[in-house]
C-alpha cells in the first residue's frame, strides 16, 4: 500500500508540475505580475489543489517503505530519505505561495510587490525541491532491487532535475518534459522500492529460521 501511495504522490507532483509549466513567463515588472497571475489563475489553482494532496501521498507512502526496512541502517537510504524530506518541504513552501496567490484571503489584495515577492518565492522552492529530488535519485536509486538499473535511472534523473532546478529559465518545453520525468522516476522508484539491503537480511532470517 505504502508502494502505490508514493506512486500517486509522484503522479499527483507531476500534473501539478505540468501545469505550472504551462502558464506563460512571467513579466519582468512587478506592475504586472497581478495581471499574469490572473490569466493563470485556473492553471495555479489546481496545481496548488493537486500538490496538498501530492505531499500528503508522497509523504506518507515514502515513510512507510523507508521506515519498514528490517536491516541495520544504511547511509544511502538515510540521506535519500532526508533530500526526500526537503523536497516534500520545499513543495509544501509552493503549495502555500501558489495558495496566497489564487485565495482571497480575508479579501486582502497584496500589492504589486508582494504578489512579485510570492512568485518568486514559489520559484525559488520549486528550485529546492528540484536539488531535493536530485539527491533523492542518486541516493534511493542506488539501493533498488533493479540493480544496475535503477543506479542509470537515478543519475539520468538527478541530472535532469539538476537541469529542471531553474524553471524560470528554462523553456515551457523543456519544464513540461521534466515534470513527466518527475512522474516516471516516482512510478520506477516506487515500484523498485525493494533494496539489496532487506533482501539480504530478509535471506539471513530465513537461514536462521531454517537452522
Amino acid at each position: 500500500m505504502h508502494r502505490w501511495l508514493m506512486i500517486v504522490g509522484a503522479l499527483l507532483t507531476a500534473v501539478a508540475l505540468l501545469l505550472l509549466s504551462l502558464l506563460p513567463d512571467p513579466p519582468a515588472e512587478a506592475v504586472a505580475m497581478a495581471g499574469w497571475v490572473e490569466r493563470g489563475h485556473s492553471l495555479l489553482l489546481w496545481s496548488d489543489e493537486l500538490l496538498f494532496f501530492a505531499v500528503i501521498c508522497w509523504g506518507a507512502g515514502a515513510r512507510g517503505l523507508l521506515g519498514a526496512r528490517q536491516a541495520g541502517p544504511s547511509v544511502r537510504i538515510n540521506v535519500g530519505g532526508t533530500a526526500l524530506t526537503i523536497a516534500l518541504a520545499a513543495l509544501f513552501v509552493v503549495l502555500l505561495a501558489v495558495g496566497r496567490l489564487v485565495y482571497p484571503v480575508f479579501e486582502i489584495q497584496p500589492s504589486a510587490e508582494v504578489v512579485a515577492l510570492v512568485v518568486s518565492s514559489a520559484f525559488g522552492a520549486l528550485h529546492l525541491a528540484f536539488l531535493g529530488f536530485a539527491v533523492t535519485a542518486v541516493a534511493l536509486n542506488w539501493s533498488t532491487r533493479a540493480g544496475l538499473i535503477g543506479r542509470v535511472v537515478g543519475i539520468v534523473a538527478a541530472a535532469a532535475f539538476l537541469v529542471g532546478s531553474f524553471p524560470w529559465l528554462a523553456p515551457n518545453g523543456w519544464n513540461s518534459l521534466v515534470a513527466v520525468l518527475v512522474a516516471a522516476w516516482g512510478v520506477f522508484l516506487g515500484l523498485a522500492s525493494g533494496t539489496g539491503t532487506e533482501n539480504s537480511g530478509d535471506a539471513t532470517r530465513r537461514t536462521h529460521t531454517i537452522g
